[in-house]
């Protein structure tokens, strides 16, 4: 069994229509619902996002070079990309 969970850490390497889903599987109807109900407990953390698109952003080929070009290839706007840096040094910490 297949399904989709919604998870903020997910973020697709290729297709941002598919980022926040993760994709799962389970071996049964019962084992998915189990999967999902534990998705379910995560908080869905908008920044956790916002921070994969930009590190898929800044891993690319291309190199970013201003903020602005940033904001255009991520589609966040800047306010939501210093959120999102925020967020991300503020666990970096917390991990350290």
């Amino acid at each position: 069994m297949r399904g989709h969970v919604a998870d903020s850490s997910a973020v697709h390497p290729d297709d941002p229509l598919h980022d926040g889903l993760r994709r799962v599987t389970a071996c049964c109807e019962a084992h998915l619902e189990l999967v999902r109900a534990a998705y379910r407990q995560r908080p869905f953390v908008q920044e956790e996002l916002w921070a994969g698109k930009i590190s898929r952003v800044l891993t690319s080929r291309r190199p970013v070079l201003a903020l602005r070009e940033l904001a255009c290839r991520t589609g966040l706007d800047e306010p939501d990309i210093r959120r999102a840096i925020a967020w991300h040094n503020e666990r970096r910490r917390m991990d350290a």
